[in-house]
């Protein structure tokens, strides 16, 4: 008995000291740009706390989304005061939750909401998603996210950081031994929006695999049918309209994909909700045509795509306030 309890208090200290180094490793770097004021996420946050019912287009959803809209293009044209506070590999129920807190501090007539499989699949980021909601005024509506969002999964993977940061400590140790670095930097925002000048390579493109669709992806649709309608319940309850986009992908992907299940479920599920809905790769195609070039990677516009992302709203959103 006493070589048992020696032996688990041994391995529980090695738990201890395991899970100590890897917060350290994993959270020290957000403390130091949250001190420091660089941290996208606090800063966004930070913008919609401090200016109160200040903004009237909000701009939500996955990095897709930031990597799209800018702003600036989009308040130039129908002058409007908006803002992105979409965020990287944004769960549908974190968006919700957002929302709320959104709602909390800002009065918007329009919320803008990116449609993406992953967004609504069964495989989270836990680490993306408590770090934005991290940022919370409200901290009951924080937990909230985590329980009612996730559930036990959700406590384990705030409680342990093993286990939050196991899928960064993976793709860590896959860079150490890889050749191929990264040259996207993310450091240029503007009002939410990423400013990317970063040129998608041919070798990347030559590399491109089709769109995830029902067999290549995880999406549910039983969660995506709960989260949007509480999203859609949420928007109307604060007298807002909600519009959808499904952002731009790269011309080549679109090609290699057969069907696109993506396109199909959204514009068919949007118009029985009758919800305006507008997919980027389609919507007035004949002015903004999108090429390979206009990518940073294999699905996120460089600010060459995100021009035409953003005009195309603009459009979006005008024939919005005529129907």
């Amino acid at each position: 008995m006493k070589k048992f309890l020696k032996q688990f208090a041994l391995g529980l200290l090695v738990f201890i000291i395991l899970n100590t180094i890897i917060a350290i490793i994993y959270e020290y770097p957000t403390y130091k740009s949250v001190k420091n004021k660089t941290n996208r996420n606090y800063l966004k946050w930070e913008a919609i706390h401090n200016n109160k019912n200040t903004f009237d287009l909000i701009l939500i959803g996955t990095s897709r989304c930031y990597a799209s809209f800018n702003p600036i293009i989009i308040d130039s044209v129908l002058n409007t005061n908006s803002y992105n506070m979409a965020t990287s590999a944004q769960d549908i129920a974190e968006t919700y939750y957002s929302l709320q807190e959104i709602f909390e501090y800002q009065n918007p007539k329009y919320i803008v909401l990116d449609m993406f499989f992953e967004a609504s699949d069964e495989s989270y980021d836990y680490y993306q998603t408590f770090s934005n909601s991290s940022f919370f005024n409200s901290k009951k509506r924080q937990l909230n996210l985590i329980y009612e969002g996730y559930g036990n999964t959700g406590i384990l993977n705030y409680s342990i950081p093993v286990v939050k940061f196991k899928n960064y400590i993976k793709q860590d140790i896959a860079g150490i031994l890889s050749k191929n670095k990264s040259l996207r930097k993310e450091d240029n925002w503007i009002k939410g929006y990423l400013y990317d000048t970063t040129i998608v390579s041919d070798t990347q493109i030559s590399n491109y695999e089709p769109i995830a669709n029902f067999s290549t992806s995880s999406f549910s649709r039983d969660r995506f049918n709960t989260y949007f309608n509480k999203i859609q319940a949420l928007v109307s309850s604060n007298n807002a309209k909600l519009i959808c986009v499904r952002t731009a992908y790269p011309p080549t992907r679109l090609e290699l994909t057969d069907p696109d299940d993506e396109a199909i479920f959204f514009d068919s599920y949007l118009a029985e909700q009758q919800v305006p809905f507008f997919d980027l790769n389609t919507y007035k195609d004949d002015q903004y045509l999108y090429n390979d070039k206009d990518f940073a990677d294999y699905h996120h516009l460089n600010y060459k795509g995100a021009k035409k992302a953003s005009m195309q709203l603009v459009e979006a959103l005008k024939q919005t306030k005529n129907n």
